[in-house]
């Protein structure tokens, strides 16, 4: 992945930044899945709002966090008003910062092999990066281009 530091994600996300500017090399949304210095991206669902794990992603060593409202929690933090879309804007930042080619998949049905049908393909020429399962979405793109 791409290296950015919180300023350029406040940037990016039109957030503010409160406490110390780190670089960042990981992102992740699940506290399962946290690795020192990561951040940690406080997503909001029907059923969930990730904001309740901020301590335990500091916990596990998460750097700092994504979130959308000022969380206690002494790490530090990009606030923006919508997690979720910053999550996209900070995905769509890293796809421009990298020359690659990209390939585009659409239809009713069949998009799913399709895709892993031409990964497996494209993979002998080279590094591929593709979506797991049907993570084709608004939080597994930014995940899979974030990865």
């Amino acid at each position: 992945m791409i290296r950015f530091t919180l300023s350029q994600l406040a940037d990016i996300a039109s957030g503010e930044l409160q406490g110390s500017d780190l670089a960042i090399d990981e992102v992740t949304s699940d506290t399962r899945n946290i690795t020192a210095g990561c951040l940690f991206v406080a997503l909001k669902g029907e059923r969930f709002d990730a904001h309740d794990f901020a301590e335990q992603a500091r916990q596990a060593g998460a750097g700092a966090l994504l979130v959308s409202r000022r969380l206690e929690c002494d790490l530090p933090q990009v606030v923006v008003k919508d997690t979720r879309q910053a999550f996209g804007e900070l995905a769509a930042w890293v796809r421009q910062q990298v020359p690659t080619r990209v390939v585009a998949l659409t239809g009713s049905s069949g998009k799913t092999s399709v895709k892993e049908m031409t990964a497996a393909i494209l993979g002998q020429c080279g590094t591929t990066l593709y979506t797991a399962g049907n993570l084709n979405n608004d939080i597994g793109v930014p995940m899979t281009l974030l990865a």
